[in-house]
């Protein structure tokens, strides 16, 4: 070959692809058949080798009364995620940034007092909550080193702004939260709050997203997502509702099942009737009604509406990959939520509204109000105390979930980008090793399907981009690694499903060009050319 070959970089644009929930192999495999029609077809793998391994990850945590032993989870098992982002040829880390905000923004006064009434945030008063700040509560004594740090950041190996591992600080600033926020809880607005909203004192925590970082969003919720504001006339003691939870209105206004609205009888709104249905047969409404945040005049939900009074998932959606110029390639959204734990759990599962013994014994009016009842439950945990009147057994369903319809159209919104557990899992180890593997799989591309073995002979090249951006194929190909090697470049393969689920190998490089993997510019990759 007299002169290297040159590839463009946008014809490469499809080469790196994220190899989704089922951990299918992540090298793009482009065929070519010899023009004679019993000719050898040749078969290019890529993979890529040093993309910019950069993650700014953001953590919603529901901090509402029901939320204790799912914490406890979320706290036990971050380690894990930790560990799955680690890179598989160095064991190290991305450079990270690490953010919490929590479920609460309050319900704009339509409560006089309580967790859902008025906020004292600093000096002043907040009616939305915590506005989706960044919660940094005991930040000193979880192992902060900076007074203004407003997330955890670690770069180059090393902690920023904190002391000790990041999985630990992590963990104290998660168990700061508490549970005292608002039972009406606004998961997926409080990403537009925490990121996109202006005007709410929140641009400083916003500059945490780097332009060309991977951005993850994780939350963690019991309920389904109730975002309303600035439509919170729903909200409020009304004499009408006080024979229902005071979240049931979100479930009743924003769901249907077999193409019924839920407003309607049963179970109705206000709730006067008992309502069960297939899960797999309800979904989450998308006609949201005019919304002031969206530009448009208000709605006024204090009283019964034709459009479901929260906020569009949509919208909240494309606010979040409005974000990044590449949304496709650079946003991954992972839900643990109430969802069943497997496909059998999915089938027999029944979206069900009916009476529960009143939480709130001091109303003797009420002694039970319609609720949402879970849609899973803790396989440790499974309901033994019935309650005699309601068959209701009030301990399993703390370490349950109700049906997460919002939370789960919202992952939709992310194709393959999106991952959906249950919170209901007894422990969250595999979905924290699940959600870590598939945020590394997005910065490191190694893994070569099982086809990969069946062809006769196979040729690796580097790929190289110049200053312009142009990959340009290396004329000397890369050995694989033999017994005799020395200091040269070389390749191996080495079988590793937890690294590469689905697929047959890792890529592993030795020396790179002159001293590893990480001497290679960003954006390079391995071509295997194989007949």
């Amino acid at each position: 070959m007299s002169k290297p070959d040159a590839v463009k970089l946008c014809a490469m644009a499809a080469v790196i692809a994220f190899a989704g929930c089922e951990g299918r192999a992540t090298a793009l495999r482009i065929t070519n058949r010899d023009a004679s029609p019993d000719g050898p077809t040749t078969t290019t793998y890529f993979v890529e080798l040093n993309p910019l391994r950069q993650l700014d990850l953001v953590f919603m945590i529901d901090n509402s009364p029901s939320m204790a032993p799912k914490q406890a989870k979320l706290r036990e098992n971050f380690p894990r995620l930790i560990a799955a982002l680690k890179n598989p040829i160095d064991d190290s880390l991305p450079d990270l940034r690490v953010a919490i905000i929590d479920s609460d923004l309050g319900t704009n006064g339509t409560y006089a007092n309580g967790s859902c009434g008025p906020k004292t945030l600093g000096t002043s008063t907040s009616l939305y909550g915590d506005l989706g700040k960044f919660q940094m509560i005991g930040a000193k004594a979880c192992g902060l080193t900076r007074s203004d740090a407003l997330w955890l950041e670690y770069t180059n190996g090393q902690p920023v702004n904190f002391s000790g591992e990041i999985a630990t600080v992590f963990a104290c600033l998660a168990g700061n939260l508490g549970t005292l926020g608002c039972g009406d809880e606004h998961q997926l607005q409080a990403f537009e709050f925490a990121l996109v909203a202006k005007n709410l004192g929140n641009e400083g925590q916003q500059k945490m997203l780097r332009a060309k970082a991977n951005l993850g969003l994780v939350f963690l919720s019991d309920e389904d997502d109730c975002s309303a504001a600035q439509n919170d006339g729903m909200f409020g003691d009304k004499a009408e509702l006080r024979g229902e939870s005071a979240s049931l209105r979100c479930v009743t206004r924003s769901g249907m099942c077999d193409g019924k609205n839920l407003t309607m009888s049963p179970p109705g709104y206000p709730t006067d009737a008992v309502f069960e249905a297939p899960f797999t047969s309800c979904q989450a409404r998308t006609d949201a009604c005019p919304n002031a945040l969206d530009g448009k005049n208000g709605t006024d939900t204090s009283v019964p509406t034709k459009c479901s009074p929260l906020r569009s998932i949509q919208r909240m959606a494309e606010e979040i990959k409005a974000l990044k110029a590449k949304p496709d390639e650079q946003i991954f959204v992972v839900g643990i939520f109430g969802w069943p734990l497997d496909d059998a759990g999915m089938a027999d599962a029944t979206y069900k509204i009916a009476p529960i013994p009143n939480p709130n014994t001091t109303d003797t009016q009420h002694p039970q109000v319609y609720d949402a009842w879970p849609v899973c439950y803790d396989p440790d945990h499974q309901p033994t105390k019935i309650d005699p009147v309601t068959g209701f057994d009030t301990e399993a369903a703390g370490w349950g979930a109700t049906g997460g319809l919002r939370l789960s159209a919202f992952i939709d919104e992310f194709s393959g980008n999106g991952l959906k557990f249950s919170i209901c899992q007894p422990d969250f180890s595999d979905s924290m090793r699940l959600v870590g593997g598939g945020l590394a799989r997005k910065m490191q591309n190694l893994c070569l399907p099982e086809i990969f073995t069946g062809y006769a002979s196979c040729t690796a090249n580097y790929l190289i981009p110049d200053v312009n951006g142009t990959l340009v194929r290396q004329p000397t190909p890369v050995p694989k690694c033999n017994a005799q090697q020395s200091n040269a470049p070389c390749y191996s393969l080495a079988s590793n499903p937890t690294t590469c689920p689905g697929a047959a190998y890792l890529v592993q490089l030795s020396q790179g060009i002159d001293a590893g993997v990480s001497s290679l510019p960003y954006g390079t990759l391995l071509e295997f050319r194989c007949e």
